[in-house]
């Protein structure tokens, strides 16, 4: 048994609603056969049909309203291939977790595509994957031929049901269902995707609002209400612009909200009870769901009018549908998939604007948190154990800390929340209450007698400066580094560790070092060399690395005098700095530079990747000092690329259009997964030192260097192990099919001047590195 299976690329999935104008007579027909594929499929979500030319031709009340026209397409397009064992053309997509959507082309008794049946299926029981294209289609075979049959025999006898009508058709017909909207141009659909497209760059709370806002005028309501509980979304607008009491919808949003789970579709009430009851609000309601990606209802779009006021109507629903999708989009984009906290683009610009427009003296508490003992809790337990242990944080800090408080997932194990007008006593009282609620919380999986996970957290205020965010999560990292270092299950505040004179003076030193050496031009670079592990060399490949010399003559660390220059808003500086100045050395030494096809690549902090003029400060660098094209690459830390996705490929995006090679650093630690690289433009893979360190004494890291190495190079990306500090090491990951190392097992670091003076001799010596003895198979 053989189904023809495709794979669909996931652009192709949007989101629609599904109209569907049948005859009574189809109708029932097809309801049956979606009771019997129920009875055959108990984790059925929902089943559409559309004929050969993608037009709908049904779908049954629970189906989640998701395009599928390039599904349906790679089915029908299969279906003209005979199968030995009768089974149908298929295609399926699994959308997330929580649902996969399955195609079949429907053929008649001569073989002939009458159209296709689309199936939604959640995992079943215990299952956490979706059920095997190739289980479902034996499955479904007999019931799918059948209904094949049924529409080729309607097709012929010329009883076929009414096709839904074709999108330009629908909407020229919704534009002028009522008399008031042929008249007034304002309801018109396209007018409403313009500025619904005007608004896609915005964020947050005012982003909502104006969605709400463009709703009330475009359906001429007089209330609308966007309330998603998981994300903890709570908006209503009236078009008096007068705030509405907190507890005026509550009863109406309790009830709206469980409706809309349930029926997962548009509602509209337009006629309402006389003996309604005097709790209950008294408005003519339209209602849409919000959904997820995978078409799974979390909120609800609500619009509504006094009991006086016009019915509403289908353009009046064709608009509330089109916010509730684009509100849909906006939601998905803010908030990560996994915890349903904000990401981390979105988090800063929601404080940017909160610490702009507050008032005069307000101070605002950031709590830095990081998850005690997870990596232990993942290697005993299983990684599934640390994504619950995950989820239960995210559920704590949603549930224990204010309403107001805004909360993001940063990555891996580590949180932010920011708590607006409040005081540090207040704040330290918030996150000892956050720390106890999360010990005191259960988590799935955990075998009893096990240690519940709990948190470290780090404390700081905000204070006045030009980058008050900046400086404040500096110093609550600091703060929570220093909580895990006592022992965990902490709170630790940085009016404590400021509270030191000594540490108060070593920063001060560390940052006037650092403006002193930025102003002279007095900061040095070092040049550590990445090399083969095995195979052909190439060209050869460099981290540039940046020291501060000490007044003594000693050089600082970068792990001392980082986070102090990130403190002090200096970062951004930091890496302009470093870039101009590798561009005016290897403009210098362009001749051999570019003879010898040689990389650099430099690290840049999460501030210059959202810097939106950081390209062109690196475009004008290039240009200035005639730097060979390739010559400047970059690494992109893993961690920023999970939680601002957009921003970071932007700026990948212009850096490549330089002639920039991008390298993804500490990959492997995070939640980012191989699946996620084809939005980023990188060609390098740099696997987190972590993994390789454990590799020779932990089978599971092995494991996963190794997938990561061939996945890599069926991507044809290079990947490159971080910390190679020994011998053995170096010939494990070269077993392991990873490309190339760097560590003191491979090469020392040295002055970049001096490096780009012996190049063209460094180059003849590293041949040898190519020829090394490797452990067998490798």
């Amino acid at each position: 048994m053989s189904v023809r299976k495709t794979t669909v690329p996931e652009s192709t999935i949007t989101t629609r609603t599904a109209t569907v104008p049948e005859s009574a007579a189809a109708e029932a027909t097809f309801e049956a056969y979606g009771r019997l594929l129920k009875l055959l499929l108990p984790s059925l979500r929902g089943l559409c049909l559309e004929d050969a030319h993608g037009e709908l031709l049904w779908a049954s009340p629970e189906w989640s309203a998701t395009e599928t026209s390039g599904l349906v397409a790679q089915a029908l397009a299969a279906s003209g291939a005979a199968d030995a064992h009768g089974m149908p053309a298929a295609a399926m997509r699994t959308v997330d977790a929580d649902l996969a959507i399955y195609a079949f082309a429907l053929t008649d008794g001569g073989g002939q595509a009458q159209g296709a049946a689309l199936v939604a299926l959640a995992p079943c029981g215990s299952r956490t994957e979706p059920r095997p294209l190739q289980y479902v289609a034996a499955l479904l075979a007999p019931a799918l031929v059948c209904l094949g049959s049924e529409l080729g025999l309607r097709a012929r006898l010329g009883a076929r049901p009414p096709l839904a009508p074709r999108k330009a058709d629908r909407v020229a017909a919704l534009a002028s269902a009522t008399p008031a909207a042929a008249a007034d141009p304002a309801t018109g659909l396209g007018e409403l995707a313009a500025e619904l497209d005007a608004l896609a760059p915005a964020a947050g709370a005012d982003a909502f609002d104006a969605h709400l806002d463009l709703a009330m005028r475009h359906a001429q309501a007089t209330l609308a209400a966007l309330w998603v509980p998981e994300r903890r979304i709570d908006r209503t607008r009236t078009r008096s612009g007068q705030a509405l009491a907190p507890t005026a919808l509550e009863r109406t949003r309790h009830h709206l909200v469980a409706w809309m789970q349930l029926q997962q579709r548009t509602i509209l009430v337009n006629r309402i009870s006389a003996t309604v009851s005097a709790e209950a609000a008294p408005h003519k309601i339209l209602a849409c769901p919000i959904l997820r990606s995978s078409g799974r209802v979390t909120g609800v779009l609500a619009l509504f009018n006094p009991p006086a006021a016009a019915d509403f109507g289908a353009a009046q629903v064709a608009v509330a549908e089109a916010v509730a999708r684009r509100l849909s989009a906006a939601i998905d984009a803010q908030y990560d998939a996994r915890t349903g906290l904000l990401v981390r683009e979105s988090f800063e610009r929601r404080v940017q604007k909160l610490c702009l427009g507050g008032a005069a003296g307000e101070t605002h508490a950031l709590l830095y948190l990081d998850v005690d003992r997870l990596q232990s809790c993942n290697d005993s337990f299983g990684l599934h154990v640390g994504d619950e242990v995950i989820a239960a944080v995210a559920a704590t800090l949603a549930a224990t800390l204010p309403a107001d408080a805004l909360c993001a997932h940063l990555s891996g194990d580590r949180f932010v929340a920011l708590l607006p007008a409040t005081s540090a006593a207040a704040a330290e009282a918030s996150a000892d209450r956050l720390r106890e609620a999360l010990a005191a919380r259960a988590i799935t999986g955990l075998p009893p007698g096990a240690s519940t996970p709990t948190a470290s957290i780090g404390l700081a205020m905000l204070a006045p400066s030009t980058d008050p965010l900046g400086h404040a999560l500096a110093a609550a990292e600091a703060a929570c580094k220093r909580a895990k270092a006592a022992g965990g299950n902490r709170t630790e505040s940085h009016r404590h560790l400021a509270g030191s004179e000594e540490t108060r003076r070593g920063e001060a030193a560390i940052a006037a070092a650092l403006r002193h050496a930025l102003a002279e031009n007095a900061l040095r670079l070092d040049a550590q060399p990445i090399l083969p592990l095995r195979g052909s060399y190439g060209g050869p490949r460099f981290e540039l690395l940046l020291r501060l010399p000490g007044a003594q003559g000693e050089t600082i660390a970068p792990g001392k005098f980082l986070p102090v220059a990130r403190a002090h808003g200096l970062i951004g500086a930091i890496d302009r700095w470093v870039v101009g100045r590798a561009c005016a050395l290897l403009g210098r030494h362009a001749a051999t530079v570019g003879e010898e096809r040689a990389q650099f690549f430099v690290n840049l902090a999460h501030e210059s990747l959202l810097d939106e003029s950081f390209p062109e400060h690196v475009a004008t660098q290039l240009a200035a000092h005639a730097v060979p094209e390739g010559a400047l690459g970059f690494e992109i830390a893993e961690s920023v690329a999970a939680v601002a996705p957009a921003a970071v490929r932007h700026t990948i995006e212009s850096l490549a259009s330089l002639g920039c090679h991008c390298a993804l650093d500490g990959f492997g630690a995070g939640a980012r997964t191989l699946a996620d690289l084809p939005d980023l433009m990188v060609d390098t893979l740099k696997i987190d030192g972590r993994i390789v360190r454990e590799s020779l004494v932990e089978p599971r890291a092995a494991t996963m260097i190794k997938a990561i190495a061939q996945l890599a190079t069926v991507m044809r990306l290079r990947t490159v192990a971080e910390h190679v500090e020994t011998d053995a090491l170096r010939i494990r990951l070269a077993d392991l099919g990873v490309d190339y190392g760097q560590g003191f097992a491979m090469a020392q670091p040295q002055r970049f001047e001096e490096l780009l003076q012996d190049l063209a001799v460094f180059e003849a010596c590293v041949g040898p590195w190519a020829n090394l003895p490797v452990a067998a198979g490798s």
